[in-house]
């Protein structure tokens, strides 16, 4: 398996390397109960996988030689498309540092996607790779002949409580075992739906860290993975709660003026820190910082691990 990381935006970008810090620090020494829970988790990150890279990586390089690439762009919210401006920028780091480049769409609106269009003229002009989140991207993305097209996590998406893994005791053995089960499976173990995908040239998915089954790895025709580490998605929604807050209106819904509140703040809930529930953009996720991964994906130099760093 490969490391890559997911970023946001440019100033994460050009600051990636510094945000990789190894483990005894001053940083980490700073780390304390009231310290914000996505710096905690990244900081986490490092060490888990600092611990693991041998078995998931092959190699004894530091976390900083092993990275490979960059998948770049805000997979949450329309109102965040990269400027063709800031793609050329990240395109251009990535070539310095050698580095794989990949761009990231979230799920796109009817009012966005001539501006979706504009971004795949521009990522045409040569070999690209794009994940898309949702159909109507995939469809435009098949008329580009230089863009390969990954599927985001949306397409694998299983609908998951935050609260799931808090099962309450004096729940029926059997309900319990059922719900495990709904939710380790997913469409892509059916041969017709990997077969409809390779028929478009599409032979890369996305998958979050959670214990499902993934027997078809080993199955004809053959899909390549892209797992993200360390954050599941619970909910996404063009209703944007910290939008709302500006505007002192619950769910609310950003139209064309988005002023963009959320790259300056994100939000806790009252008990963040106990289940790691944080909400970034219009999203909120979960933190699985667990590395017991299958061996199926680690074993493949074609998977990758995607650290998501916000």
């Amino acid at each position: 398996m490969k490391l890559y990381l997911k970023i946001d935006n440019l100033e994460i970008l050009k600051n990636m390397y510094n945000l990789i810090i190894a483990n005894n620090t001053k940083a980490k020494l700073l780390l304390d109960e009231n310290s914000n829970e996505e710096y905690m988790i990244n900081q986490e990150c490092i060490s888990a996988l600092e611990k693991n890279r041998k078995k998931l990586f092959y190699e004894e390089k530091p976390l900083k030689q092993l990275i490979k690439g960059v998948y770049f762009g805000n997979s949450s919210c329309e109102h965040l498309l990269s400027s063709q401006i800031e793609i050329l920028k990240a395109k251009a780091f990535c070539r310095q540092n050698h580095l794989n480049f990949i761009y990231v769409f979230p799920s796109m609106g009817e009012k966005k996607i001539q501006q979706a269009k504009e971004i795949l003229e521009l990522l045409n002009e040569e070999k690209n790779e794009v994940v898309v989140n949702d159909y109507g991207m995939l469809n435009l993305c098949e008329a580009y002949e230089n863009i390969k097209t990954i599927l985001g996590l949306n397409f694998t998406k299983i609908i998951k409580n935050a609260f799931a893994d808090n099962i309450k005791p004096n729940m029926d053995d059997k309900v319990i075992a059922n719900q495990k089960d709904l939710l380790s499976h997913i469409e892509f173990e059916i041969q017709s739906v990997r077969e409809f995908y390779k028929s478009l040239g599409i032979s890369r998915i996305s998958i979050e860290n959670k214990k499902i089954n993934l027997d078809f790895l080993n199955q004809k025709p053959y899909m390549q993975v892209d797992f993200y580490y360390p954050n599941i998605t619970i909910s996404n929604s063009r209703a944007c709660d910290i939008a709302g807050l500006y505007n002192d209106k619950a769910q609310y819904f950003v139209q064309d003026k988005c002023k963009k509140y959320c790259k300056e703040i994100s939000l806790e809930f009252e008990h963040s820190k106990v289940l790691k529930l944080f909400q970034k953009y219009n999203s909120i996720y979960k933190s699985e910082l667990s590395l017991d991964i299958n061996k199926k994906i680690y074993s493949s130099k074609k998977n990758r691990l995607i650290w998501e760093v916000f």
